[in-house]
């Protein structure tokens, strides 16, 4: 698992468990009343009794815990066998780092727990068993649980219950690179959170939603939750959630290459977390970041002295997740040494070690560590290898389909806030409303001709209101548009520039190979062809430079090439008769066009031209296909919805004429610049 998103998950785990400083004498009050009372009433000095001790070992928690849930199930106190059981479950996930423990004791009580009436235990318990398949990397039986205990959160139709549910489903499928999915699963769970106003776990979604962004590269977007978040935090006393914020900002700016600012996140991130009880239980995790940022930085001494904190303390590597944290440091500073064979060895184990946890993200960044390292010793075989394996790995989950969807969601995100906004006027034009009807009532002893005058201004203002709505839809629907369009350029940008060059990189590294084989050659010529294809359908190559006309005229070469539809064009025009920012819509639904021409017509031949006029310029585009029947509303697909809507947003009309056998013909009429 990646170690932010574990650390957030104990954090928001911990804020659920507020801890009572120990008072001796009340403890060993109780523990002088258990010794000498039996069944009933030894189980209500143990329940008084185990949140007192909560996970000290020195009081003995794990025994008392063991005998108050077997005690509980002899007297049939099943809402307190659960409750317990819930807790010790969560102890050995988070507190001693053993989910396969938590896993055993989750298993060896399910079932005992389906005549709990506490609603509260029987939610936490299928909540901390999905916690433990998490960590064991089974999501699907996570997910599974967690769909239970929303079940039970929503029987007891507390919203917090319910959000804190919701927010556990979207972390783990936020780990397995759901991202669309995720980001959905959080907003709800804000949304609730909002509205019981709970701050530290809004701050633990935004944070989350950070997370979100910054795998998916929106590190802007992931700063501004997180900046925002962090000035909340600083405000609340005792808060959480501050150094986890500090610790993924500083892995943002190492993926951005900005060491400096990373450097100074995680001295901000240590200062806080050393504030934190937790600090023990995750100091190798500490340590081992500034390990690994001043071995990539070349400050080997420095390197060198949070190392020997590691080397030295055998009690910080044995707990729970610090082995993973020692062996990057490891992998890293051998590199730093230039003692490749040792950073082989540990990058090795690293490895590994990911690929059990199945944790993609850092399965590709080991990949690629170790490529780095066989470059150095010039293992040219060894090399390729790893980012073969890199590359395949890291294009997989950033699939074009995942970010879109993510796109879409960062836009509710994203005006979220001008939605309250809306609602907020709309809420302060009904209190205007039910103040002019109180006026209306009293208007209405004074003069039937008074009460006309007001209706008619209600019915005015009214008018102007629902206007107003329109306009608001319309610029959201604009705003979108310009969003998809920009990520389309984004994403096939990255696949021209990044994925093109690297798999060409490949290319020519297998070209070069003593023993060429031609499959795989041919098998990385074929993808660069099939990735050059995708960007340039994404957003046309350079189309700011080539222009509208050359593009179309591009784009109508292409799929002659492409197909055995004749395709033709006659488009001569002028600069400067259409604004340069109209061009790429004006591209697009043609593009969307002749695409359903070549889909759904089945026609033999297709015609494109372009007719400048005094008011604009006139696209026609014409084919010999089957045709349909305009009138049938069944014809009316999402792509005739997005193509009226881009027509609309420039200001431009279109017109579609279709005859069954009698093909069709789409005008486009663009008004002058």
């Amino acid at each position: 698992m990646k170690p932010y998103l574990f650390i957030l998950f104990l954090i928001i785990s911990f804020s659920s468990f507020p801890q009572e400083k120990e008072n001796s004498k009340i403890i060993n009050e109780l523990k002088a009343k258990i010794a000498t009372s039996e069944k009933g009433e030894k189980l209500k000095w143990m329940d008084s009794l185990i949140p007192l001790i909560e996970f000290n070992e020195d009081h003995q928690y794990t025994n008392y815990i063991q005998e108050a849930v077997k005690l509980a199930l002899e007297i049939d106190s099943v809402s307190s066998a659960t409750n317990n059981t819930a807790d010790f479950i969560y102890y050995n996930n988070y507190i001693l780092g053993d989910p396969k423990r938590g896993l055993q004791i989750f298993k060896e009580f399910e079932g005992k727990e389906k005549n709990c009436k506490n609603l509260k235990a029987i939610t936490n318990f299928y909540i901390y068993g999905s916690d433990s398949y998490f960590h064991l990397k089974d999501a699907e039986h996570s997910l599974a649980l967690l769909q239970i205990a929303l079940e039970y959160a929503e029987k007891s139709k507390e919203k917090g219950r319910i959000a804190t549910v919701l927010a556990r489903t979207g972390f783990v499928k936020l780990d397995e690179g759901k991202f669309a999915e995720a980001s959905q699963s959080l907003q709800q769970a804000r949304k609730l959170f909002m509205e019981v106003k709970d701050t530290l776990n809004i701050l633990g979604i935004n944070n989350s939603l950070s997370i979100l962004y910054s795998q998916n590269k929106f590190y802007k977007e992931a700063q501004d939750i997180r900046d925002e978040s962090i000035e909340i935090s600083k405000k609340v006393a005792g808060n959480p959630q501050l150094f986890v914020l500090y610790y993924n900002t500083a892995a943002d700016y190492r993926e951005q290459g900005n060491d400096v600012k990373r450097i100074e996140y995680l001295k901000l991130m240590k200062t806080e977390f050393e504030k934190t009880p937790e600090y023990n239980i995750f100091e190798g995790l500490v340590v081992s970041e500034f390990v690994i940022a001043y071995a990539e930085t070349d400050s080997l001494e420095l390197a060198e002295s949070y190392y020997s904190k590691l080397k030295n303390n055998e009690a910080i590597l044995e707990k729970g997740n610090n082995r993973e944290f020692f062996l990057e440091a490891s992998k890293q500073i051998s590199f730093a040494r230039k003692n490749y064979q040792a950073a082989i060895s540990y990058g090795l184990e690293h490895l590994e070690l990911k690929k059990k946890q199945s944790s993609f993200v850092e399965i590709y960044n080991a990949e690629n560590f170790l490529a780095k390292v066989y470059r150095a010793i010039g293992n040219k075989e060894k090399e390729n290898e790893h980012l073969v394996s890199y590359y395949k790995i890291k294009d997989s989950i950033s699939s074009i389909k995942n970010v879109q969807a993510l796109t879409y969601y960062q836009t509710i995100f994203e005006t979220e806030k001008r939605d309250l906004k809306i609602q907020a006027q709309e809420s302060n034009i009904a209190l205007l409303d039910e103040k002019n009807k109180v006026k209306n009532q009293w208007l209405l002893f004074g003069g039937l001709g008074s009460l006309g005058l007001f209706g008619f201004v209600w019915v005015v203002r009214s008018r102007n209101f629902a206007r107003n709505r329109q306009k608001l839809q319309e610029r959201f629907t604009k705003d979108l548009l310009k969003t998809q369009e920009n990520e389309r350029a984004r994403i096939a940008s990255e696949l021209h520039d990044s994925v093109g060059q690297k798999l060409l990189m490949i290319k020519n590294a297998l070209v070069s190979k003593e023993t060429e084989s031609k499959a795989e050659v041919d098998l990385v010529g074929e993808t660069i062809k099939e990735v050059r294809e995708m960007s340039h359908s994404l957003h046309p190559f350079q189309f700011e430079k080539l222009g509208l006309v050359t593009s179309l005229k591009n784009m109508v070469e292409a799929f002659q090439k492409n197909s055995n539809v004749f395709y033709s064009e006659e488009i001569e025009l002028q600069d400067g008769l259409i604004d340069k920012e109209k061009e790429i819509y004006i591209f697009r639904m043609l593009q969307e066009a002749i695409t359903n021409v070549e889909k759904h017509a089945a026609a033999k031949a297709c015609n494109l031209t372009a007719e400048t006029t005094k008011h604009g310029v006139i696209f026609t585009l014409r084919d010999n296909g089957k045709g349909f029947n305009p009138d049938d509303m069944t014809t009316h697909g999402l792509g005739m919805k997005t193509l009226k809507e881009r027509a609309s947003f420039i200001g431009a009309t279109l017109d579609i004429k279709s005859k069954i056998g009698k093909g069709t013909t789409l005008t486009l009429n663009i008004p002058s610049a």
